[in-house]
């Protein structure tokens, strides 16, 4: 499909999504009854993130200029915007809203996740597929065929089927998230270092996301209820971690390289827990009694004490962030050297 095509509909969909939630918040705040409404109280997270999905299919849209996965993925972000729209809007009014064009929605909203994810930053092949499922024939046969462009048609058909057939809503969600976490891990596996660091955030985000909400559905089956704080909770959460991989992974992408900062937060966030822990243990079983003992100042010796780490755990961060360097940099290296 074309670019400037996608980039066409896209700022299309981002349009009627805009003038649609115009339309609903003037409803909403018309309306005193909607704001002690147990249903809105618990789409407030998803309130809160459909705007920033819209600026960031906006913005995405307008930086990209070759690549056909992010733009898809941009797409993907205003359709599910208007999605969340739409369901509001059901939510005040049945009759401004039809059952019908829900799940036209959610059905087009589907495909263009799924099918986003298998052309970011590539498109992923059959031979694709094959070389990271060799032996596992289901999973083989089963992301093979989703990748097929007659899937187009053919998914949006069977989603809009399980939706209208009655299909438990939690069920047909695992199912979509576990075909476009296919696409992505392949894609994620076949692509090179430096293009497997601008969907690194993505990749752990959406896995994240995908187990939070597989979380939420098993306690739901076991505790039989779904409290208002339960479902306030975990849409936080998820959102949060939706928004949060989105903006590292797409708009960072070009900027700077991921991989240097996931090695640097995980050292850096490694030695801080563990100078806290061990700080906080001296001082407090050992720095109050030598304090009495020697009576000085408790200022004095917690600032000895502050020297005393710097100089201890410097050289510490050094030697292990050159080994995770070092260690990455060969990675890279025996990558290279396989795709020769």
């Amino acid at each position: 499909m074309n670019i400037k095509l996608l980039k066409g509909i896209n700022y299309l969909s981002i349009a009627i999504t805009v003038a649609l939630t115009i339309f609903f918040l003037i409803n909403l705040f018309d309306n005193t009854s909607y704001r002690n409404d147990e249903r809105f109280l618990r789409m407030i997270p998803y309130l809160i993130i459909q705007p920033l999905l819209l600026i960031f299919s906006l913005i995405i849209s307008i930086k990209t200029h070759q690549q056909k996965g992010v733009m898809l993925f941009a797409l993907f972000l205003s359709l599910l915007s208007m999605n969340y729209v739409l369901q509001y809007l059901r939510m005040v009014n049945t009759d401004w809203m039809s059952f019908v064009w829900i799940v036209i929605s959610y059905a087009l909203t589907a495909t263009v996740h799924i099918k986003s994810l298998q052309s970011f930053p590539r498109q992923i092949t059959k031979q694709d597929v094959k070389a990271i499922f060799p032996k596992n024939k289901i999973l083989y046969e089963y992301t093979n065929w989703s990748i097929k462009n007659y899937i187009w048609i053919v998914f949006p058909v069977i989603v809009a089927v399980a939706a209208s057939l009655g299909i438990n809503d939690s069920l047909i969600d695992t199912f979509i998230m576990f075909t476009a976490l296919l696409g992505l891990y392949v894609n994620y596996k076949k692509s090179s270092p430096s293009e497997r660091n601008k969907i690194l955030w993505l990749f752990w985000g959406l896995m994240t996301y995908t187990f939070l909400f597989i979380l939420h559905l098993i306690l739901q089956y076991i505790t039989k209820e779904n409290p208002f704080i339960s479902r306030l909770i975990f849409g936080s959460v998820i959102n949060i971690v939706l928004v949060f991989s989105l903006l590292m992974s797409l708009f960072f992408s070009d900027a700077f390289d991921t991989g240097v900062l996931i090695r640097r937060t995980l050292v850096d966030g490694f030695f801080f827990i563990l100078i806290v822990l061990i700080y906080n243990t001296v001082e407090h079983y050992f720095l109050h009694w030598l304090s009495h003992e020697l009576e000085l100042s408790d200022v004095l010796l917690s600032s000895l004490l502050s020297g005393a780490f710097v100089l201890a755990f410097s050289p510490l961060h050094h030697k292990l962030m050159n080994f995770l360097k070092k260690k990455m940099k060969k990675n890279i290296v025996e990558h290279t050297e396989n795709e020769v």
